[in-house]
């Protein structure tokens, strides 16, 4: 081996060993299922661009703070719905004039399987409750939450959110119940049932919340 193929080859394992030294260990990042992605090259279909909950439902499915249609008024502060003028929603938004009731399906809480969509057929007995109450009260509408928990990146668990959510919302619609009085919204990790750091705490995680969404009395939503 002459001196310039000696120099060449010491010169390339250099530069392999800085390559290879300066590269970043990923963190904990759950694998995307086969075919999780949709045609909008997001998990799930999710608008993940603007960093806030994921919204769906409305007429013909609009999907509110999307990237071609306007993003909601943000009436969360960070505590479910919150305060504001229900007028500011989006024309067609099932919240608009509503206030919210979180108590009257809190038992109807379905749980998932980790990194699924899915869930356990037990589950499944907690929807028609959901469903016949809507249909002998036609002047109240629907909020579907999705939650994960905290395993993951933060724009997977909003698409998975989103998943759960549109699963939920897909048996309601099937069931009878008109599309443009259900909405869905992903949290993904932010808003855990349980603060714990184990299986007990993300099993409870895992869920798709109801909530009722009546006619306003004081012109806002509470």
């Amino acid at each position: 081996m002459n001196r310039l193929t000696k120099l060449g080859l010491i010169a390339l394992i250099a530069a392999t060993a800085v390559v290879t030294g300066c590269t970043k260990k990923p963190g904990h990042i759950t694998p995307i299922p086969a075919g999780g992605l949709s045609n909008s090259g997001a998990p799930g279909g999710g608008d993940l661009g603007n960093g806030g909950p994921i919204r769906n439902g409305g007429p013909n499915g609009a999907k509110f703070g999307g990237a071609t249609n306007p993003a909601p008024i943000d009436l969360t502060n960070g505590k479910g719905l919150g305060t504001g003028d229900p007028s500011a929603l989006p024309t067609g938004d099932p919240r608009a004039g509503k206030d919210e009731d979180r108590e009257t399906f809190k038992s109807n809480t379905v749980y998932f399987y980790f990194d699924k969509a899915t869930f356990n057929s037990s589950e499944s007995s907690k929807i028609p409750a959901v469903i016949e109450f809507l249909k002998s009260h036609p002047d109240n509408n629907l909020l579907i939450e999705g939650h994960c928990d905290e395993r993951g990146t933060e724009e997977y668990n909003r698409a998975l959110g989103e998943r759960r959510a549109l699963a939920l919302r897909e048996l309601v619609v099937g069931a009878g119940i008109s599309g443009e009085r259900v909405t869905t919204i992903s949290y993904g990790e932010d808003r855990p049932a349980d603060p714990g750091h184990d299986e007990a705490a993300w099993s409870k995680n895992r869920r798709g919340e109801f909530i009722l969404l009546t006619p306003s009395k004081g012109g806002s939503l509470k």
